[in-house]
């Protein structure tokens, strides 16, 4: 950028500055600096897949099925259009957006019809981690947890590869998420540390991991991974922040705890959980 005035106007700058703000939480930025690229020749298809992969993003899923009429979320809405202009072309990616989008109304007619799309893809690649990954998510939403369990389990044991290295990171997560809800600690931390070692900056996997620490009341190791989580999501996640500020109290670091709650208030004001459960008593505790 300050090498030359012309960088501006490159859709390969936008699209690494969009690939970066994706991986450090700044989605809104991403989506932007994207969408500059999005019409280029060279770049284009790239970046295209990025925002879809951004507005079909599985971690704002929650855990209830819709009811009543169907309503297409305004980001699958978006993703359906990228993915039209991706027109031409086939393969198991796109198939896989396509599935997504049905899984991401949270509807269920429409996720019970995004098992019969992964099925498809598994039919034709049975070894997809991407599909049965999505299978594993429409799953738990129909609360079918052992059949997801189970195909988290199969990808769990196979080779782990650079090319499906996000499918299988989502899936080790969310297995040990399973593991964690049944307090199975032992194999939740066995796939963190599985997530960790193929990449040192996944915040989920520190993030479950000072879970586990606050399951067990070691508050000082909480706060320590919890730091990490921090860190790596960019100081952007108010979650992660709320249960670091936490474990700093719990652990009578009451500065440390303060501060955090600060940063995490100016982010979201409206956090109150935030100012009633530790920064007020964080407050009292160092009082003379």
């Amino acid at each position: 950028e300050r090498s030359s005035a012309r960088a501006a106007l490159d859709a390969g700058f936008h699209y690494c500055k969009g690939l970066y703000a994706r991986y450090t939480r700044n989605l809104h930025e991403a989506l932007a600096e994207l969408n500059q690229a999005r019409k280029d020749g060279e770049w284009g298809r790239k970046a295209i897949r990025h925002m879809i992969e951004i507005y079909l993003d599985p971690d704002s899923l929650t855990d209830e099925l819709r009811t009543g009429a169907l309503e297409v979320p305004e980001g699958v809405q978006m993703a359906r259009q990228l993915r039209g202009e991706l027109a031409g072309e086939g393969g198991v990616q796109v198939a896989v957006y396509e599935a997504y989008e049905l899984l991401m109304t949270q509807h269920k007619a429409s996720v019970e019809q995004s098992l019969d799309k992964f099925g498809e893809i598994l039919n034709a690649d049975k070894d997809s981690v991407a599909a049965l990954l999505g299978m594993s998510y429409a799953l738990r939403l129909l609360k079918q947890d052992p059949k997801a369990r189970n195909h988290l389990k199969r990808i769990s044991k196979m080779q782990y590869n650079s090319e499906e290295a996000e499918e299988l990171e989502r899936s080790y997560l969310l297995l040990a998420d399973m593991y964690i809800q049944s307090n199975k600690n032992d194999l939740a931390q066995e796939l963190c540390r599985k997530c960790l070692t193929h990449n040192k900056s996944c915040a989920k996997a520190w993030e479950y991991q000072g879970l586990i620490y606050e399951k067990e009341a070691s508050y000082a190791d909480a706060a320590q991974v919890y730091e990490m989580a921090w860190q790596f999501d960019s100081q952007r996640n108010p979650a992660v922040g709320y249960k670091l500020a936490f474990n700093y109290l719990k652990a009578k670091r009451y500065v440390d705890a303060i501060n955090i709650c600060h940063v995490v208030l100016k982010m979201s004001p409206d956090f109150q959980k935030m100012h009633t459960d530790i920064l007020a008593k964080a407050r009292a505790a160092i009082k003379p």
